[in-house]
């Protein structure tokens, strides 16, 4: 009788556990899909603090920083982006890690893909592309995005090296003595002649764009009503 009750108490104590991290994930669904991405990540935080191993709190965590530097973008404010970036890139990795589930780790990659993309670490997000579509060949989403960073990769190549065959020509009839000034000039523009252009990253804005319509159409979708909601996560 005693064993019986200690099997009945462990029983309890895992579902109240699994239910905790499902109630704090769907209370940060709610608030992502109100757009308060700040207030979502507070929840799945939550939620990884019950359980660091929950393959959704992870990813989902990832998205709402994702979703915080894709804001900070549109609306040309660079305070705090580099470091929505790489913290969304991390919990990638992490749901990644803690995941078994080929289609899962497939959404993993895409989404570090997308992180890496949008901070133009392009090699890096073709890689995360090439991965995703190894594990789920059919994923359109991931084909496309592969083919705009190739695309982009190929155009600073492009870019660079007419640079440098610029300089190289330049080099043969500048004197041997420079002015320190316009040396510095000449660096400042190099410098910015290898980062993507507005009209590039707003490519990449726009294709993103569309798939983050088709995640919180899908969410709408699978959003559960009623008395169910807290036992279900998505």
């Amino acid at each position: 009788m005693r064993r019986i009750f200690v099997i009945i108490c462990v029983l309890i104590s895992i579902l109240s556990f699994s239910q905790d991290k499902v109630e704090l994930l769907n209370k940060g669904n709610e608030y992502f899909q109100e757009e308060d991405f700040e207030k979502a990540e507070e929840y799945y935080k939550k939620s990884l603090e019950v359980d660091n191993q929950y393959y959704k709190a992870n990813l989902n965590t990832g998205h709402s920083l994702f979703r915080q530097a894709f804001s900070l973008i549109q609306e040309e404010d660079t305070t705090g982006l580099k470091e929505c970036l790489e913290s969304s890139e991390l919990f990638y990795r992490s749901s990644l890690k803690v995941t078994t589930n080929k289609n899962e780790k497939s959404e993993s990659l895409y989404n570090l893909g997308n992180a890496q993309l949008l901070s133009q670490n392009l090699e890096e997000s073709i890689k995360s592309y090439k991965q995703s579509l190894r594990l789920v060949p059919e994923n359109m989403n991931a084909k496309h995005n592969l083919a705009l960073a190739q695309y982009l990769l190929n155009k600073k190549q492009k870019n660079q090296e007419n640079q440098e065959n610029q300089d190289d020509s330049k080099e043969e009839d500048k004197e041997k003595k420079k002015d320190q000034n316009q040396e510095d000039k000449q660096k400042e523009k190099e410098e910015k002649k290898e980062e993507l252009s507005k009209e590039e990253i707003e490519q990449i804005l726009k294709a993103l764009e569309r798939e983050e319509e088709e995640v919180q159409e899908d969410l709408q979708k699978k959003k559960v009503i009623g008395g169910d909601k807290l036992l279900k996560d998505w």
